[in-house]
C-alpha cells in the first residue's frame, strides 16, 4: 500500500513540475497545476495516515474532506480547456460547495459534539454514543455520487466542445480531442469499478473495507500514469500553450442571433465561398482552419458559420473535407495518377492522415476508399472496352 502511494505521490509530482516548467501558460494550465498540487497533496495526506500519524486525531476526519476537492478541480481544468472561460462565481459555488459544506459540518461537531460523546468508526461509518450518525452518512452517500455526478457533467461538455471544433477545424487530429476522450472514458472506467465497490463495502458489506483503499491508490497510479504518457505525447498538454482556436467565433447559445448578416449578403458570400474553394483550393491546406478561409473572403468567422450552416446545411468540418474527399476522386479518375497510393492520394488532396482519410471518405461515400477505387476502376475498364 506505501509502495502505491509514494508512485502517486512522484507520478503527480513529476506531472506538477513538468507543467510548472511550460511556458506561456493559459488558463487551463494554470488550472491543472491547481489540480495536480492538490492531488500531490491529498495523497501525502493519505501517506501520512497510512502510517497512522493520524490515527488517533479527530483531524483525520477533516481530511477525509479532501476527496470532495478531487473531482471539482478536474473538472475545474476540464470546463476551461473546453471552453476557453473563466469560472465564474456562480460556478465556483457549485464546484466547492460539497467540501465547504464539510468543513462546517465537522466544525459544528468538532466544537459541540465530540468532546461529551462516544465516537467510534466502523466499515467505515461513524457512530456516535453506538448510534449511526445519519449526517455523517449523508456526506459518505455525497462521496459516491460527487464523481459519477461531474463525469456526466463531463460528458456533455465533451459533446459541446466536438461541435465547436466541427465549426472550425478541418483536421481534428492534432487537437486534443483524442486527450479529453481519453480522459473521460479512463474516468469512467474507474468509477464503473470503484463506485459499486464502496458500496458494497459500506457497513461491513460484501467487500473489505482494508481492500478499497488498496483499489482507490492503485486507480489514483493508474490514472496519474496513463495521464502522464498520453499527456506527453500530446504535446499541447505540457509543452506547448494550447489553442483556442476550437472556439474562436463561436458563441455559447445562438451563434448568429445578433450576426448581422442579412439573407442576401450571406447568399453573396456562399456564391463567394463556392467560388474560392474551386478555384483557389485551400483545402489543399491540411492544416485550414475556419478563421484563414474567414480571412480570405474578408468576412467573420462567425458569419463564414452562418454561411455553412445556414445555406450550405454543413459544419466547417464536413465542407472542408467534402471538398478532399472530390479532390481524392479526381485524382482516382485520372489516369495519370494510378501508379500512386491511396495514401498518397489523399495526402495531396489535404487529408493529414490515412485514419481521418478512411473515415471521411466513407462518410461521405458511404464505400471504403479501396472499395470505391476498384468499382471505379471497373467502371472504367469497362467503358473502355464498349469504346473499341
Amino acid at each position: 500500500m506505501e509502495y502505491l502511494i509514494v508512485a502517486g505521490i512522484v507520478l503527480s509530482a513529476l506531472l506538477l513540475v513538468v507543467t510548472l516548467s511550460k511556458k506561456n501558460k493559459q488558463a487551463p494550465d494554470k488550472l491543472l497545476i491547481l489540480y495536480l498540487g492538490f492531488a500531490t497533496f491529498w495523497q501525502a495526506y493519505f501517506y501520512l495516515e497510512t502510517l497512522s500519524f493520524l490515527q488517533n486525531s479527530l483531524f483525520m476526519l477533516l481530511g477525509k474532506g479532501l476527496y470532495l476537492l478531487n473531482a471539482p478541480l478536474f473538472f475545474a481544468y476540464i470546463y476551461v480547456l473546453t471552453t476557453s472561460k473563466k469560472l465564474s462565481p456562480k460556478l465556483i459555488t457549485i464546484l466547492f460547495t460539497p467540501f465547504v459544506a464539510y468543513i462546517i459540518h465537522f466544525l459544528y461537531f468538532y466544537l459541540v459534539v465530540f468532546d461529551e460523546a462516544s465516537l467510534s468508526i466502523q466499515n467505515g461509518l461513524l457512530y456516535i454514543d453506538g448510534n449511526l450518525a445519519l449526517s455523517w452518512m449523508f456526506f459518505v452517500i455525497l462521496f459516491l455520487l460527487i464523481e459519477p455526478a461531474f463525469l456526466i457533467w463531463f460528458y456533455f461538455l465533451l459533446k459541446k466542445y466536438r461541435q465547436k471544433l466541427l465549426e472550425t477545424e478541418s483536421d481534428l487530429r492534432r487537437i486534443q480531442f483524442r486527450w479529453l476522450y481519453l480522459l473521460f472514458f479512463l474516468c469512467l472506467i474507474i468509477s464503473i469499478i470503484l463506485v459499486p465497490t464502496s458500496i458494497l463495502s459500506i457497513d461491513g458489506g460484501w467487500f473489505s473495507t482494508d481492500l478499497l483503499p488498496i483499489m482507490i491508490q492503485g486507480a489514483t497510479v493508474l490514472f496519474f500514469f496513463i495521464v502522464g504518457y498520453y499527456g506527453f505525447r500530446q504535446t499541447t498538454v505540457f509543452v506547448n500553450p494550447a489553442s483556442d482556436s476550437a472556439t474562436e467565433g463561436y458563441s455559447k447559445t445562438d451563434p448568429y442571433q445578433r450576426s448581422g448578416l442579412s439573407a442576401a449578403q450571406a447568399e453573396i458570400y456562399h456564391t463567394q465561398l463556392l467560388t474560392m474553394m474551386e478555384e483557389r483550393k485551400p483545402h489543399l491546406n491540411g492544416a485550414l482552419k475556419a478563421g484563414e478561409l474567414a480571412q480570405s473572403l474578408n468576412i467573420s468567422v462567425n458569419h463564414l458559420s452562418q454561411v455553412l450552416n445556414k445555406i450550405q446545411g454543413q459544419n466547417f468540418f464536413d465542407f472542408v473535407n467534402g471538398y478532399r474527399v472530390k479532390e481524392v476522386i479526381s485524382k482516382m479518375e485520372n489516369p495519370k495518377n494510378h501508379h500512386l497510393t491511396l495514401l498518397a492520394m489523399a495526402l495531396d488532396s489535404g487529408f493529414n492522415s490515412k485514419t481521418s482519410f478512411n473515415t471521411v471518405f466513407k462518410k461521405v461515400t458511404h464505400q471504403t476508399p479501396s472499395d470505391f477505387y476498384k468499382s471505379l476502376t471497373s467502371d472504367i475498364q469497362k467503358a473502355d472496352k464498349k469504346r473499341f
